[in-house]
């Protein structure tokens, strides 16, 4: 029996595309002995996945049923018990709305050794598929992360958020948008103020769809996909057009050039 203790390394594996794969964590996959993949990724990514290595799907998709994170968090201790080397193969970054802390927590908790491997983040892998980027001179200087599942359960500052100089990313967000935006313009947002839905970030299938935040109240706004999607609140989603300066002028922050 072995009684080494295998070594963890939690993997950010880019927003879905491999080709976003870091050096690192491509290497670090070539060695794995055990995988725990997610649902955020291509399957193309089983490409790269070792032909001796245990792998474990333990994706977690709304509606679906999947491993909860107690399950995953007890085969990586238990394979690393057995002296494997175990991959967690996160999509996006592991700290971005990853439950990445948790795992860590956890091995900490165990006393077993581990690495963390950064990813691409699909927050910034949407803005720059879809054509915008997250901050931009005169516009937006700030970047607020959102998780659309639980602000509206929160004691949330929405006059503070209304009054936001910056974009607004809306992670796990598409159920609720529609009381998220009638919060903010029953706080003083501007109903003009532009806000993209982005899916499937980096994937040959991404598709971006453009509104704003008046029009969500009156349409919706509705995924078209059943993969994954951001929504970006924001003057800088103006940016998509072929013509951004005759768009964004009134948002743009006084005293500073575009």
């Amino acid at each position: 029996m072995n009684t080494e203790v295998g070594k963890v390394y939690l993997v950010g594996a880019g927003p879905g595309n491999p080709e976003l794969m870091t050096l690192k964590a491509l290497r670090i996959l070539e060695k794995a002995e055990v995988i725990l993949y997610d649902a955020l990724l291509d399957s193309s990514f089983l490409e790269y996945f070792p032909s001796s290595s245990i792998v474990h799907y333990v994706g977690k998709r709304a509606g679906q049923h999947s491993a909860t994170q107690e399950e995953i968090q007890d085969l990586i201790i238990r394979y690393s018990l057995q002296g494997k080397t175990v991959v967690r193969l996160k999509g996006g970054d592991p700290f971005v709305f990853g439950r990445g802390g948790e795992e860590l927590l956890t091995l900490r908790k165990h006393k077993i050794p581990y690495e963390i491997i950064p990813g691409v983040s699909a927050l910034s892998a949407g803005s720059s598929g879809a054509g915008f980027p997250l901050t931009h001179r005169g516009l937006s200087r700030q970047v607020l992360i959102m998780d659309g599942h639980t602000v509206l359960q929160e004691d949330t500052d929405w006059k503070w958020f209304a009054e936001f100089k910056g974009t607004i990313a809306l992670f796990m967000g598409t159920s609720s948008i529609v009381q998220i935006s009638k919060k903010l313009l029953d706080n003083g947002a501007s109903s003009l103020l532009p806000v993209a839905l982005v899916e499937n970030a980096s994937l040959k299938n991404q598709k971006t769809t453009v509104t704003s935040l008046g029009k969500i109240i009156e349409e919706g706004l509705s995924k078209q996909s059943s993969g994954p999607g951001i929504i970006y609140i924001g003057p800088v989603v103006h940016l998509i057009g072929e013509n951004p300066e005759l768009d964004i002028q009134g948002f743009a922050s006084q005293g500073e050039e575009l």
